[in-house]
Protein backbone atom coordinates (compact mmCIF):
# COMPACT_ATOMS: atom_id res chain seq x y z
CA UNK A 1 0.00 0.00 0.00
CA UNK A 2 1.03 3.62 -0.39
CA UNK A 3 2.41 5.65 2.48
CA UNK A 4 0.14 7.02 5.20
CA UNK A 5 2.71 9.40 6.61
CA UNK A 6 2.22 13.15 6.92
CA UNK A 7 4.18 15.23 4.42
CA UNK A 8 6.21 18.26 5.44
CA UNK A 9 5.37 20.77 2.73
CA UNK A 10 7.39 23.57 1.22
CA UNK A 11 5.31 26.70 0.62
CA UNK A 12 4.97 26.79 -3.20
CA UNK A 13 6.12 30.38 -3.67
CA UNK A 14 7.49 31.57 -6.99
CA UNK A 15 10.99 31.49 -5.49
CA UNK A 16 10.54 27.92 -4.27
CA UNK A 17 9.15 26.93 -7.66
CA UNK A 18 12.19 28.28 -9.49
CA UNK A 19 14.52 26.57 -7.01
CA UNK A 20 12.80 23.21 -7.62
CA UNK A 21 13.27 23.43 -11.37
CA UNK A 22 16.16 21.84 -13.19
CA UNK A 23 18.38 24.38 -14.99
CA UNK A 24 16.76 23.83 -18.39
CA UNK A 25 13.24 23.95 -16.93
CA UNK A 26 14.15 27.21 -15.18
CA UNK A 27 15.27 28.71 -18.48
CA UNK A 28 11.97 27.66 -20.03
CA UNK A 29 9.97 29.21 -17.20
CA UNK A 30 11.92 32.47 -17.24
CA UNK A 31 11.50 32.78 -21.00
CA UNK A 32 7.74 32.16 -20.68
CA UNK A 33 7.42 34.78 -17.93
CA UNK A 34 9.32 37.33 -20.05
CA UNK A 35 7.15 36.60 -23.10
CA UNK A 36 3.91 36.79 -21.10
CA UNK A 37 4.99 40.05 -19.45
CA UNK A 38 5.80 41.59 -22.82
CA UNK A 39 2.36 40.64 -24.18
CA UNK A 40 0.62 41.63 -20.91
CA UNK A 41 -0.81 38.15 -20.53
CA UNK A 42 -1.79 36.46 -17.26
CA UNK A 43 0.36 33.36 -16.84
CA UNK A 44 -0.20 30.69 -14.18
CA UNK A 45 1.86 27.70 -13.08
CA UNK A 46 -0.66 24.95 -12.42
CA UNK A 47 -0.89 21.36 -11.25
CA UNK A 48 2.27 19.28 -11.20
CA UNK A 49 4.89 22.01 -10.70
CA UNK A 50 3.01 23.51 -7.73
CA UNK A 51 2.35 20.08 -6.25
CA UNK A 52 5.97 18.98 -6.64
CA UNK A 53 7.33 22.26 -5.30
CA UNK A 54 5.26 21.69 -2.15
CA UNK A 55 6.65 18.15 -1.92
CA UNK A 56 10.23 19.41 -2.50
CA UNK A 57 10.59 17.29 -5.63
CA UNK A 58 12.87 18.25 -8.54
CA UNK A 59 10.87 19.41 -11.56
CA UNK A 60 11.85 18.69 -15.17
CA UNK A 61 8.54 19.56 -16.86
CA UNK A 62 6.43 22.59 -16.09
CA UNK A 63 2.72 23.15 -16.85
CA UNK A 64 1.53 26.67 -17.49
CA UNK A 65 -1.80 28.18 -18.50
CA UNK A 66 -2.36 31.60 -20.02
CA UNK A 67 -5.39 33.77 -20.71
CA UNK A 68 -4.61 34.15 -24.42
CA UNK A 69 -3.81 31.98 -27.44
CA UNK A 70 -0.54 30.13 -26.90
CA UNK A 71 1.11 30.31 -30.32
CA UNK A 72 2.87 33.67 -29.93
CA UNK A 73 4.21 33.07 -26.42
CA UNK A 74 5.38 29.53 -27.10
CA UNK A 75 7.00 30.57 -30.39
CA UNK A 76 8.86 33.37 -28.58
CA UNK A 77 10.11 30.95 -25.92
CA UNK A 78 11.24 28.41 -28.52
CA UNK A 79 12.97 31.06 -30.63
CA UNK A 80 14.86 32.63 -27.74
CA UNK A 81 16.10 29.29 -26.41
CA UNK A 82 16.59 27.59 -29.78
CA UNK A 83 14.24 24.87 -28.51
CA UNK A 84 11.82 22.50 -30.22
CA UNK A 85 8.21 23.71 -30.53
CA UNK A 86 5.11 21.52 -30.95
CA UNK A 87 1.69 23.13 -31.45
CA UNK A 88 -1.76 21.54 -31.07
CA UNK A 89 -4.14 24.28 -32.31
CA UNK A 90 -7.22 22.06 -31.89
CA UNK A 91 -6.69 21.93 -28.13
CA UNK A 92 -5.04 25.32 -27.67
CA UNK A 93 -1.80 23.78 -26.38
CA UNK A 94 1.91 24.00 -27.12
CA UNK A 95 5.04 22.22 -25.88
CA UNK A 96 8.57 23.57 -25.89
CA UNK A 97 11.36 21.01 -25.39
CA UNK A 98 14.83 22.01 -24.27
CA UNK A 99 17.47 19.32 -23.77
CA UNK A 100 14.94 16.80 -22.47
CA UNK A 101 12.98 19.18 -20.23
CA UNK A 102 9.60 20.42 -21.34
CA UNK A 103 7.28 23.37 -20.92
CA UNK A 104 3.59 22.69 -21.63
CA UNK A 105 1.53 25.79 -22.27
CA UNK A 106 -2.27 25.83 -22.60
CA UNK A 107 -4.95 28.44 -23.00
CA UNK A 108 -7.38 28.54 -20.07
CA UNK A 109 -10.28 26.30 -21.01
CA UNK A 110 -13.42 24.39 -20.13
CA UNK A 111 -13.72 20.75 -21.23
CA UNK A 112 -16.86 18.71 -21.81
CA UNK A 113 -17.02 14.97 -22.48
CA UNK A 114 -19.92 13.81 -24.66
CA UNK A 115 -19.19 10.08 -24.33
CA UNK A 116 -17.01 7.91 -22.10
CA UNK A 117 -13.47 7.79 -23.41
CA UNK A 118 -14.05 10.43 -26.09
CA UNK A 119 -11.64 13.30 -26.42
CA UNK A 120 -13.12 16.39 -24.75
CA UNK A 121 -14.79 19.30 -26.46
CA UNK A 122 -12.60 22.26 -25.57
CA UNK A 123 -13.89 25.79 -25.05
CA UNK A 124 -11.13 28.37 -24.72
CA UNK A 125 -11.37 31.62 -22.82
CA UNK A 126 -12.22 30.34 -19.33
CA UNK A 127 -11.21 31.81 -15.99
CA UNK A 128 -8.48 30.19 -13.93
CA UNK A 129 -11.16 28.99 -11.50
CA UNK A 130 -13.05 27.26 -14.32
CA UNK A 131 -9.82 25.75 -15.63
CA UNK A 132 -8.94 24.27 -12.24
CA UNK A 133 -12.45 22.81 -11.89
CA UNK A 134 -11.93 20.60 -14.96
CA UNK A 135 -8.85 18.85 -13.54
CA UNK A 136 -8.62 15.33 -12.19
CA UNK A 137 -7.45 15.40 -8.56
CA UNK A 138 -7.31 17.95 -5.75
CA UNK A 139 -3.52 17.95 -5.66
CA UNK A 140 -3.42 18.85 -9.37
CA UNK A 141 -5.87 21.75 -9.03
CA UNK A 142 -3.51 24.29 -7.47
CA UNK A 143 -2.16 27.34 -9.30
CA UNK A 144 0.15 30.29 -8.75
CA UNK A 145 -0.07 33.47 -10.84
CA UNK A 146 3.27 34.38 -12.37
CA UNK A 147 2.27 37.47 -14.37
CA UNK A 148 -0.80 39.66 -14.79
CA UNK A 149 -3.00 41.53 -12.32
CA UNK A 150 -3.08 38.60 -9.86
CA UNK A 151 0.70 37.91 -9.95
CA UNK A 152 1.87 36.23 -6.77
CA UNK A 153 -1.56 34.85 -5.85
CA UNK A 154 -1.81 31.18 -4.83
CA UNK A 155 -5.11 29.54 -5.74
CA UNK A 156 -6.07 26.27 -3.98
CA UNK A 157 -9.88 26.01 -4.18
CA UNK A 158 -10.08 22.27 -3.44
CA UNK A 159 -7.62 22.14 -0.52
CA UNK A 160 -5.01 20.27 -2.54
CA UNK A 161 -2.22 21.43 -0.23
CA UNK A 162 -4.06 20.04 2.79
CA UNK A 163 -4.41 16.73 0.95
CA UNK A 164 -0.69 16.75 0.13
CA UNK A 165 0.13 17.38 3.79
CA UNK A 166 -2.02 14.36 4.70
CA UNK A 167 -0.41 12.22 1.95
CA UNK A 168 -3.68 11.76 0.09
CA UNK A 169 -5.54 12.88 -3.01
CA UNK A 170 -9.19 13.07 -3.99
CA UNK A 171 -11.02 13.13 -7.28
CA UNK A 172 -12.74 16.42 -8.14
CA UNK A 173 -15.76 14.98 -9.95
CA UNK A 174 -17.47 11.63 -9.43
CA UNK A 175 -17.74 11.28 -13.21
CA UNK A 176 -14.04 11.88 -13.80
CA UNK A 177 -13.14 8.23 -14.50
CA UNK A 178 -16.17 7.67 -16.69
CA UNK A 179 -15.24 10.73 -18.75
CA UNK A 180 -11.61 9.68 -19.14
CA UNK A 181 -10.60 6.28 -17.79
CA UNK A 182 -6.90 6.94 -18.43
CA UNK A 183 -7.22 8.80 -15.11
CA UNK A 184 -7.35 5.37 -13.48
CA UNK A 185 -3.81 4.64 -14.66
CA UNK A 186 -2.86 8.19 -13.68
CA UNK A 187 -4.20 7.68 -10.17
CA UNK A 188 -1.91 4.69 -9.60
CA UNK A 189 1.05 6.59 -11.04
CA UNK A 190 0.34 9.59 -8.81
CA UNK A 191 -0.06 7.42 -5.71
CA UNK A 192 3.13 5.45 -6.35
CA UNK A 193 5.40 8.24 -7.49
CA UNK A 194 4.33 10.81 -4.90
CA UNK A 195 3.68 8.47 -1.94
CA UNK A 196 0.02 9.47 -1.77
CA UNK A 197 -3.15 7.46 -1.22
CA UNK A 198 -6.66 8.07 -2.57
CA UNK A 199 -9.25 8.94 0.04
CA UNK A 200 -11.91 6.30 0.66
CA UNK A 201 -14.45 7.81 -1.73
CA UNK A 202 -11.89 8.14 -4.53
CA UNK A 203 -10.69 4.56 -4.04
CA UNK A 204 -14.30 3.32 -4.20
CA UNK A 205 -14.74 5.23 -7.46
CA UNK A 206 -11.49 3.81 -8.87
CA UNK A 207 -12.48 0.21 -8.13
CA UNK A 208 -15.99 0.79 -9.49
CA UNK A 209 -14.87 2.56 -12.67
CA UNK A 210 -12.51 0.02 -14.25
CA UNK A 211 -15.33 -0.99 -16.64
CA UNK A 212 -14.87 2.34 -18.40
CA UNK A 213 -11.42 1.31 -19.59
CA UNK A 214 -13.07 -0.50 -22.49
CA UNK A 215 -13.84 2.94 -23.95
CA UNK A 216 -10.17 3.94 -24.15
CA UNK A 217 -8.16 3.37 -27.32
CA UNK A 218 -5.09 1.15 -27.19
CA UNK A 219 -2.61 3.86 -28.07
CA UNK A 220 -3.78 6.03 -25.15
CA UNK A 221 -3.31 3.09 -22.78
CA UNK A 222 0.13 2.39 -24.24
CA UNK A 223 1.00 6.03 -23.58
CA UNK A 224 0.14 5.47 -19.91
CA UNK A 225 2.49 2.48 -19.76
CA UNK A 226 5.22 4.56 -21.40
CA UNK A 227 4.82 7.26 -18.75
CA UNK A 228 5.30 4.67 -16.00
CA UNK A 229 8.40 3.36 -17.75
CA UNK A 230 9.81 6.87 -18.12
CA UNK A 231 9.21 7.93 -14.53
CA UNK A 232 10.22 4.86 -12.55
CA UNK A 233 8.73 3.28 -9.42
CA UNK A 234 7.26 0.65 -11.69
CA UNK A 235 6.78 -2.03 -9.02
CA UNK A 236 4.82 0.23 -6.71
CA UNK A 237 2.72 1.52 -9.62
CA UNK A 238 1.89 -1.93 -10.98
CA UNK A 239 1.07 -3.29 -7.54
CA UNK A 240 -1.62 -0.61 -7.30
CA UNK A 241 -2.79 -1.09 -10.89
CA UNK A 242 -3.22 -4.79 -10.12
CA UNK A 243 -4.71 -4.32 -6.66
CA UNK A 244 -7.28 -1.76 -7.85
CA UNK A 245 -8.37 -3.90 -10.81
CA UNK A 246 -7.07 -1.49 -13.43
CA UNK A 247 -4.95 -4.11 -15.21
CA UNK A 248 -7.90 -6.52 -15.43
CA UNK A 249 -10.08 -3.67 -16.64
CA UNK A 250 -7.55 -3.03 -19.40
CA UNK A 251 -7.56 -6.73 -20.40
CA UNK A 252 -9.00 -9.67 -18.41
CA UNK A 253 -5.70 -11.62 -18.63
CA UNK A 254 -3.49 -8.71 -17.53
CA UNK A 255 -1.99 -9.15 -14.07
CA UNK A 256 1.23 -8.32 -12.27
CA UNK A 257 2.87 -11.72 -11.87
CA UNK A 258 5.28 -12.65 -9.09
CA UNK A 259 7.98 -13.24 -11.73
CA UNK A 260 7.54 -9.70 -13.07
CA UNK A 261 7.50 -8.22 -9.59
CA UNK A 262 10.73 -9.95 -8.58
CA UNK A 263 12.41 -8.94 -11.83
CA UNK A 264 11.45 -5.27 -11.52
CA UNK A 265 12.24 -4.98 -7.81
CA UNK A 266 15.92 -4.72 -8.74
CA UNK A 267 15.32 -1.92 -11.25
CA UNK A 268 13.73 1.22 -9.78
CA UNK A 269 15.08 3.58 -12.40
CA UNK A 270 13.25 4.66 -15.57
CA UNK A 271 13.56 2.14 -18.40
CA UNK A 272 12.56 1.72 -22.04
CA UNK A 273 8.90 0.84 -22.44
CA UNK A 274 9.73 -2.23 -24.57
CA UNK A 275 11.74 -3.71 -21.69
CA UNK A 276 8.90 -3.00 -19.27
CA UNK A 277 6.35 -4.60 -21.61
CA UNK A 278 8.46 -7.73 -22.02
CA UNK A 279 9.12 -8.03 -18.29
CA UNK A 280 5.40 -7.74 -17.60
CA UNK A 281 4.12 -10.03 -20.35
CA UNK A 282 6.66 -12.83 -20.89
CA UNK A 283 5.68 -14.60 -17.63
CA UNK A 284 2.06 -14.75 -18.88
CA UNK A 285 0.74 -17.40 -21.31
CA UNK A 286 1.85 -16.46 -24.86
CA UNK A 287 -1.70 -16.08 -26.19
CA UNK A 288 -2.56 -13.75 -23.31
CA UNK A 289 0.59 -11.72 -23.88
CA UNK A 290 -0.28 -11.30 -27.56
CA UNK A 291 -3.84 -10.28 -26.74
CA UNK A 292 -2.63 -7.67 -24.24
CA UNK A 293 -0.16 -6.26 -26.77
CA UNK A 294 -3.03 -5.98 -29.25
CA UNK A 295 -5.24 -4.29 -26.65
CA UNK A 296 -2.50 -1.75 -25.92
CA UNK A 297 -1.86 -1.21 -29.64
CA UNK A 298 1.78 -1.78 -28.70
CA UNK A 299 4.49 -0.72 -31.17
CA UNK A 300 6.67 -3.23 -33.00
CA UNK A 301 9.58 -2.61 -30.63
CA UNK A 302 7.52 -3.95 -27.72
CA UNK A 303 6.21 -6.90 -29.71
CA UNK A 304 9.74 -7.84 -30.78
CA UNK A 305 10.94 -7.56 -27.19
CA UNK A 306 8.17 -9.86 -25.93
CA UNK A 307 8.67 -12.35 -28.76
CA UNK A 308 12.45 -12.39 -28.38
CA UNK A 309 12.40 -12.65 -24.59
CA UNK A 310 9.91 -15.53 -24.87
CA UNK A 311 12.28 -17.36 -27.25
CA UNK A 312 15.22 -16.74 -24.95
CA UNK A 313 13.34 -18.03 -21.91
CA UNK A 314 12.34 -21.20 -23.78
CA UNK A 315 15.87 -21.74 -25.10
CA UNK A 316 17.43 -21.48 -21.64
CA UNK A 317 15.96 -24.89 -20.81
CA UNK A 318 17.74 -26.52 -23.77
CA UNK A 319 21.03 -28.24 -22.94
CA UNK A 320 23.88 -27.68 -25.38
CA UNK A 321 22.35 -25.01 -27.59
CA UNK A 322 23.61 -25.49 -31.15
CA UNK A 323 25.24 -22.79 -33.27
CA UNK A 324 22.26 -22.93 -35.63
CA UNK A 325 19.88 -22.19 -32.76
CA UNK A 326 22.16 -19.46 -31.44
CA UNK A 327 22.11 -17.90 -34.89
CA UNK A 328 18.31 -17.71 -34.68
CA UNK A 329 18.51 -16.16 -31.21
CA UNK A 330 21.00 -13.57 -32.45
CA UNK A 331 18.03 -11.80 -34.06
CA UNK A 332 16.58 -10.97 -30.63
CA UNK A 333 16.72 -7.30 -29.64
CA UNK A 334 18.70 -5.79 -26.80
CA UNK A 335 15.41 -5.07 -24.98
CA UNK A 336 14.40 -8.74 -25.25
CA UNK A 337 17.72 -9.89 -23.82
CA UNK A 338 17.56 -7.48 -20.91
CA UNK A 339 14.01 -8.53 -20.02
CA UNK A 340 14.87 -12.23 -20.26
CA UNK A 341 17.95 -11.75 -18.08
CA UNK A 342 15.81 -10.02 -15.45
CA UNK A 343 13.12 -12.70 -15.47
CA UNK A 344 15.31 -15.76 -15.92
CA UNK A 345 17.64 -17.63 -13.61
CA UNK A 346 21.28 -18.73 -13.96
CA UNK A 347 20.45 -20.83 -17.03
CA UNK A 348 19.35 -17.66 -18.83
CA UNK A 349 22.61 -15.95 -17.91
CA UNK A 350 24.54 -18.94 -19.26
CA UNK A 351 22.52 -18.95 -22.48
CA UNK A 352 23.18 -15.28 -23.09
CA UNK A 353 26.89 -15.82 -22.48
CA UNK A 354 26.83 -18.53 -25.16
CA UNK A 355 24.89 -16.22 -27.46
CA UNK A 356 27.39 -13.40 -26.92
CA UNK A 357 30.29 -15.76 -27.60
CA UNK A 358 28.61 -16.97 -30.80
CA UNK A 359 28.08 -13.40 -31.98
CA UNK A 360 31.72 -12.57 -31.30
CA UNK A 361 32.97 -15.67 -33.16
CA UNK A 362 34.39 -15.06 -36.63
CA UNK A 363 35.80 -17.63 -39.09
CA UNK A 364 39.55 -18.03 -38.91
CA UNK A 365 39.70 -17.08 -42.61
CA UNK A 366 38.02 -14.17 -44.38
CA UNK A 367 36.09 -14.37 -47.65
CA UNK A 368 39.02 -12.93 -49.59
CA UNK A 369 41.38 -15.55 -48.15
CA UNK A 370 38.97 -18.34 -49.09
CA UNK A 371 38.79 -17.03 -52.65
CA UNK A 372 42.60 -17.03 -52.85
CA UNK A 373 42.49 -20.68 -51.73
CA UNK A 374 40.25 -21.50 -54.70
CA UNK A 375 36.75 -21.27 -53.22
CA UNK A 376 34.51 -19.65 -55.87
CA UNK A 377 32.35 -16.67 -55.05
CA UNK A 378 28.68 -17.49 -54.54
CA UNK A 379 26.69 -19.87 -52.30
CA UNK A 380 29.64 -22.20 -51.73
CA UNK A 381 31.71 -19.34 -50.31
CA UNK A 382 28.94 -18.52 -47.87
CA UNK A 383 28.66 -22.16 -46.83
CA UNK A 384 32.39 -22.33 -46.12
CA UNK A 385 32.30 -19.15 -44.04
CA UNK A 386 29.41 -20.51 -41.96
CA UNK A 387 31.13 -23.88 -41.55
CA UNK A 388 34.41 -22.31 -40.44
CA UNK A 389 32.61 -20.04 -37.97
CA UNK A 390 30.71 -23.02 -36.55
CA UNK A 391 33.90 -25.06 -36.27
CA UNK A 392 35.73 -22.26 -34.47
CA UNK A 393 32.84 -21.84 -31.98
CA UNK A 394 32.75 -25.60 -31.29
CA UNK A 395 36.54 -25.75 -31.00
CA UNK A 396 37.08 -28.28 -33.79
CA UNK A 397 39.25 -25.72 -35.63
CA UNK A 398 41.62 -23.82 -33.40
CA UNK A 399 43.67 -21.64 -35.76
CA UNK A 400 43.95 -20.42 -39.38
CA UNK A 401 46.42 -23.14 -40.34
CA UNK A 402 43.93 -25.85 -39.42
CA UNK A 403 41.27 -24.01 -41.44
CA UNK A 404 43.58 -23.85 -44.49
CA UNK A 405 44.45 -27.52 -44.15
CA UNK A 406 40.76 -28.43 -44.14
CA UNK A 407 40.12 -26.41 -47.28
CA UNK A 408 43.19 -27.76 -49.07
CA UNK A 409 42.04 -31.29 -48.31
CA UNK A 410 38.95 -30.67 -50.42
CA UNK A 411 38.85 -30.32 -54.22
CA UNK A 412 38.61 -26.69 -55.26
CA UNK A 413 35.12 -25.59 -56.18
CA UNK A 414 33.40 -28.29 -54.17
CA UNK A 415 32.67 -28.97 -50.53
CA UNK A 416 31.87 -32.37 -49.11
Amino acid sequence: MVSRTVNRLTHPSSTALRAALTPHARRLLDAAIDAATESRAALWAVGGPIRDTALARPIHDIDLVVNEEVTAISATVASRLDAELTLEPRFGTASVNLEGDRLDLATLRIERYHAPGALPEVTLGATIEQDLARRDFTVNAIARALTGPRAGELLDPYDGLADLAASRFAVLDDQAFEDDATRLWRSARLAAQRNLRPDRHTLDLIEDSTRWLTSISGNRLWNELELIAERGRTVRTFILLDEWGILRGTHPAFNFSDHSRRALLQHHHPLPSAILAATLLVPLPPDDATAILDRLDAPNSAREAVRGATDLMASATVTGTSPDHLELLSRTTTEARIAASWIGDSSQIQLQRQLHRWEQTRPHLSASELIRLGIPEGPELGEWLRALRRARYLGTLRNPNQARALINSQPHGTRS
